[in-house]
């Protein structure tokens, strides 16, 4: 290996812990069925990259993945957020442009409501 990696390993692509734990679940449900080549070809990620995933059993600590599952959840309420500010935003952009024109008039007329 050290032939192959002289640097150490390092993927160009990496999966998140629970693309990893995805991976494994499928290889144990059928091992024939998903081997490291179709694995490798499905995640597009190296073979080697399945190999090293399937050999290895390290866990993230029980205490560790609770924190993260928090952070990840604030992380999404606070994007969920921003998303209505900005939406709230533009509605009132778009009601602000519209105040002063009259509905219903040809734009030739003069007559406007503000």
């Amino acid at each position: 290996l050290q032939d192959n990696f002289p640097d150490g390993w390092n993927p160009p692509r990496k999966l998140s812990r629970e693309a990893m734990e995805g991976l494994r679940q499928l290889y144990n449900l059928d091992k024939t069925k998903f081997t490291t080549p179709v694995l490798a070809e499905k995640f597009k990620i190296s073979p080697e990259a399945v190999r090293r995933i399937l050999k290895s059993r390290w866990e993230q600590p029980k205490e560790k993945r609770a924190k993260q599952a928090e952070k990840d959840r604030q992380h999404m309420l606070l994007n969920r957020l921003r998303d209505k500010l900005r939406e709230r935003k533009e509605v009132e952009e778009i009601l602000q442009a519209k105040r002063g024109r009259a509905w219903g008039v040809d734009t030739k007329d003069k007559l406007t409501f503000e």
